[in-house]
């Protein structure tokens, strides 16, 4: 598949976007990016512990800046948060 963007993944939390985002990544051959996932990488902290400890603002302001970076890329298969 000739891809140039992103294909991107959203809804409600627990609707399945990361189980087929990572499904349909592997069916076309593409990277697959959870951004919930990217975010407990780089801060060692689960999403509720993140919440706990820092804070939503301190949360939602890490999820924007992760999210718009992701977005810049191509050819990636993309679950943004719910």
């Amino acid at each position: 598949m000739n891809l140039n963007k992103n294909l991107v993944f959203l809804g409600m939390m627990g609707s399945g976007k990361s189980s087929i985002g990572n499904l349909v990544s592997r069916k076309l051959d593409l990277p697959f990016v959870d951004i919930d996932s990217v975010i407990e990488e780089n801060t060692g902290m689960s999403i509720s512990e993140i919440f706990v400890k820092k804070g939503e603002d301190y949360f939602r302001n890490l999820e924007e800046k992760i999210t718009l970076k992701n977005l810049r890329k191509i050819k990636n298969v993309i679950s943004l948060g719910g």
